[in-house]
């Protein structure tokens, strides 16, 4: 399961540094930036529905569908001969990388009782994580050494070995047998249509933002202020209207649930701030190139691998989540302070350190997010919670390289006017500050006295975005102290178990049965 999490989540991120290549050859104008944010908004808008699919056609055809959509997907952007053609691509990648995400945590949570699953969930979220995080630097390598398209074509093995040892090994019980038109009518999907159009409006705001145009813009403001006001009606319905809902109301209202949600929309979105913008500060700080600035992160990516399973660990032990998200985000918070006194003359002892705590704080809390939301709710609502929860963080991971490059660029945009070359005022104060945060900018000024304003003004600018992800953080804190501390569950209460327990258990109460019917004959004669 860890082995199909890693490909879809590589895959979000691998394209951005084959990106440049890709447009080159295929053109497209402004188009290009939707090679990267089709696969993410398919991701999120798939998310409801295959939640409350999987509990009326089960989990194993889905997963296998899953999959076998991410590798269709990846051989379609392989072969793309044209933007549209790889834009149309990364859609059916995302649509299979969202189910692949979705369907992993589902049957985990089926497989695994709740104190456990930390150990398991660390395992498959750690390995995501990680495997978005140096998407980029594998992307670089590809297309460095070979062609763009096996960024994509490199998939295709990956997947169809997934797909083998899921199709032999993957026996999970099916839900009782209805009719396929008794199973669709139960679909809601007046309220997944409400969802998809609310969420790609929302998407497209933040992707043109910044990009194509500036946030005051209307063809930003129109799209995101429909999209918001859309999910607001998307709950509304769900709660008052929908038959059948795939955002169930004791899924949101309960105090426990609906924290944890925000928290993990905080932990992901702080996650994805380190992620995008360490490399940031190598590159455009300390002037390294993109495949060094890949190396100079491995500790903060690196370090999330055993601190995510000293967590899981610690959960499946002490049962008590709350303590650990307190100490978790109270490093979160402290890690950007720290990160905001990183200067270009930072030694490597000082940055590598900063990276390790932060590591520590996102590592312990990786995997013990969905089992605390569960915690207090239903059994029944596994899946409709796995979505929800899913869906918020993936809004957390857009948000979490967002709102840092729109701080960035505004501050850059700000203190741009102080720089003696004008034309490098008029490049960094146009709202793109981010798309220029590199070596090979850095480069290209030839002046030495220039290039260190502009490194001054990128360090600075980074100052401010380390300040507000310290903000961000400490809300992510206070948020914990709403929880409640819920007793968790150490047996399996569900249907969808492994097929051979489900057998067992049935021979097992046939057999209970029919020894109690004995002895009430005997007892009657």
């Amino acid at each position: 399961m860890a082995f199909t999490a890693l490909c879809s989540s590589i895959e979000g991120t691998i394209i951005t540094s084959a990106l440049p290549s890709i447009t080159k050859d295929l053109g497209g104008g402004n188009t290009f930036i939707w090679v990267p944010n089709a696969y993410f908004l398919a991701t999120i808008v798939i998310l409801p529905l295959m939640a409350q699919a999987s509990n009326l056609f089960g989990r194993r055809w889905l997963t296998l569908i899953s999959v076998a959509l991410f590798a269709l997907g990846s051989g379609i952007c392989g072969g793309a001969s044209n933007q549209a053609m790889l834009i149309g691509g990364r859609v059916v990648q995302g649509l299979g990388g969202g189910g692949i995400a979705l369907m992993i945590n589902i049957v985990l949570t089926d497989l695994v009782p709740l104190r456990e699953r930390g150990k398991y969930m660390a395992i498959v979220q750690m390995v995501s994580a990680v495997g978005a995080a140096l998407g980029p630097f594998l992307g670089g390598i590809l297309t460095e050494r070979s062609s763009w398209r096996w960024v994509f074509y490199i998939n295709i093995p990956i997947a169809g070995t997934s797909l083998f040892a899921l199709f032999f090994f993957l026996r999970v019980a099916k839900p009782p047998g209805t009719t396929l038109q008794h199973k669709i009518s139960r679909i809601d999907f007046a309220g997944n249509a409400i969802f998809v159009v609310s969420t790609i409006a929302v998407l497209i705001g933040i992707t043109w933002g910044g990009t194509v145009y500036s946030w005051q813009s209307y063809h930003v403001l129109v799209p995101l202020i429909l999209g918001f006001f859309g999910l607001g009606l998307f709950v509304a319905y769900e709660w008052t209207l929908a038959k059948n809902p795939s955002l169930p109301k004791a899924v949101i209202m309960n105090r426990t649930a609906a924290a944890v949600l925000a928290l993990t929309f905080c932990h992901t979105a702080c996650t994805y701030w380190a992620f995008y913008f360490m490399p940031i500060y190598f590159q455009a700080v300390k002037g390294t190139t993109t495949l060094t600035s890949g190396v100079d992160s491995l500790p903060l990516f690196a370090g999330i691998f055993p601190f995510a399973i000293i967590g899981g660990t610690l959960l499946s032990k002490w049962g008590r989540y709350k303590p650990l998200h307190l100490i978790g985000m109270a490093i979160l918070t402290i890690s950007f302070g720290l990160f905001s006194i990183l200067t270009p003359h930072s030694s490597k002892a000082a940055w590598a350190c900063f990276e390790l705590i932060f590591a520590v704080g996102a590592g312990l809390m990786i995997a013990i997010l969905l089992p605390a939301m569960q915690a207090p709710l239903d059994e029944n609502l596994v899946a409709l919670s796995t979505g929800v929860w899913t869906f918020v963080r993936g809004f957390g991971t857009v948000w979490g390289v967002t709102i840092p490059a729109a701080i960035f660029d505004n501050e850059c945009r700000t203190k741009a006017d102080g720089l003696t070359d004008k034309n490098l005022t008029s490049l960094l104060s146009g709202g793109k500050a981010y798309q220029y945060a590199t070596r090979e900018f850095l480069d290209t000024i030839q002046d030495p006295g220039s290039r260190a304003q502009v490194v001054d003004l990128f360090s600075s600018s980074m100052k401010t975005v380390w300040y507000v992800g310290i903000a961000f953080a400490g809300l992510g804190w206070l948020l914990v102290w709403l929880e409640k501390e819920v007793t968790l569950r150490s047996k399996l209460n569900t249907k969808f178990g492994l097929e051979e327990k489900k057998k067992q258990q049935h021979d097992l109460e046939q057999s209970e049965g029919l020894e109690t019917a004995i002895k009430k004959n005997a007892e009657s004669d």
